[in-house]
């Protein structure tokens, strides 16, 4: 939808130009016409003709075009008569029977023009409407499966505080992976409605944001007993910006670190100032990349390791939807990671340039009680 957006802009713009043009070809062509009525000549002066029946282009009907080229050839065969016939009848015939004919021809690729114009659009038309067939089905689906996934949760919740401590594992296992499918069924639809989306630019708490964001991955950290820590370095510089965009960035790199973290490791966030914008590192212990997989982490659905099946359930499609969203708002998302030594995911926002960072700015210590979870082995 935004290729074809952009292809409408071209397709305007050109429009524009050309429309701007036209009273300089139809100026044109009335001046050759006079001439052709106050000069005995053979030139062939339907030539010069010709621009006038490409105009038709730029009008609402295709038959525009043909009756723009019966207006040419009548003002070639008035041409001829007036003011009379010139003596060489041999060349002023032929001319102008070859400026019938070029007329002629150019209406008929100008027509031709017109229904291949006619055909991709209504192509463009159909293809639009697909896309908006499935972006709404698809997001009355994820609706669909939200709810009883809610339930599942709350259920299951309910359940593990009062069960057996054979049945605690189960549910605890059923609770994740109704986190994780509901968390991949959110990055869909997310996806799938990225297009839609218009970019706005509000003040953004990052500090509150990031500390939410550590809150709505609690149980799932501590499922997986893994530590969680956030530390903001204090006098960030203002930044502003759309709040969804990096609020789902943000919920996307936390919620990728803790799943690929095995038990007992750890995930620390970090936001600090960088030159001209506001950089976020979030950082795990999990098992890393090769390099040539940083290249392709974007992609929905890509694992690192076809075979680690057993592992993980795959990066899905949380952080094609972040790359995607920080195109879109300006920032810049980076990936390092080396087997064996973890990931580390760090997204840049550009800072307003009257925004400095605050001078003798120094880290604040991890907060315990908001934002760092462990959980015991």
């Amino acid at each position: 939808m935004l290729a074809t957006a952009g292809s409408h802009t071209v397709g305007s713009r050109t429009g524009d130009w050309l429309r701007r043009l036209n009273p300089v070809i139809y100026l044109a062509c009335g001046i050759a016409f006079v001439a052709d009525l106050t000069h005995l000549d053979t030139l062939a002066f339907g030539v010069f003709y010709i621009p006038m029946v490409c105009t038709a282009m730029l009008h609402r009907s295709r038959r525009s075009v043909w009756w723009l080229a019966l207006l040419a050839i009548l003002m070639v065969v008035v041409g001829t008569f007036i003011p009379g016939l010139h003596p060489n009848l041999d060349d002023l015939i032929g001319n102008r029977a070859l400026s019938v004919v070029a007329i002629l021809l150019t209406a008929g690729l100008v027509s031709h023009t017109w229904q291949v114009r006619e055909a991709l659009a209504a192509q463009t038309r159909r293809a639009e409407e697909a896309e908006r067939l499935k972006t709404e089905i698809f997001t009355n689906l994820g609706y669909d499966l939200r709810a009883p996934l809610h339930a599942i949760i709350g259920l299951t919740q309910l359940l593990s505080a009062d069960c057996r401590p054979n049945q605690l594992e189960s549910l605890g296992v059923v609770q994740t992976a109704s986190r994780r499918l509901l968390a991949t069924i959110n990055n869909l639809v997310d996806l799938t409605k990225f297009e839609e989306h218009i970019p706005r630019s509000e003040p953004l708490e990052l500090e509150a944001m990031l500390r939410q964001a550590v809150e709505d991955v609690r149980d799932q950290a501590r499922d997986g007993r893994v530590t969680v820590a956030v530390d903001v370095t204090e006098g960030l510089p203002p930044l502003t910006g759309d709040a969804w965009a990096t609020r789902r960035i943000v919920e996307n790199l936390l919620d990728n670190a803790v799943k690929f973290t095995p038990l007992g490791g750890s995930v620390t966030i970090v936001a600090m100032p960088s030159d001209d914008a506001v950089a976020v590192t979030v950082t795990d212990t999990g098992e890393g990349m090769p390099a040539d997989v940083l290249s392709l982490i974007s992609r929905p659905f890509h694992e690192a390791d076809p075979g680690a099946h057993d592992k993980f359930e795959g990066m899905g499609a949380g952080l094609a939807l972040s790359r995607r969203l920080a195109d879109a708002i300006g920032a810049e998302l980076r990936f390092r990671s080396m087997p064996g030594m973890g990931t580390s995911a760090t997204v840049l926002f550009p800072c307003p340039r009257s925004a400095k960072p605050a001078t003798g700015a120094k880290p604040a210590a991890t907060r315990a009680a908001s934002g760092q979870l462990s959980d015991a082995a």
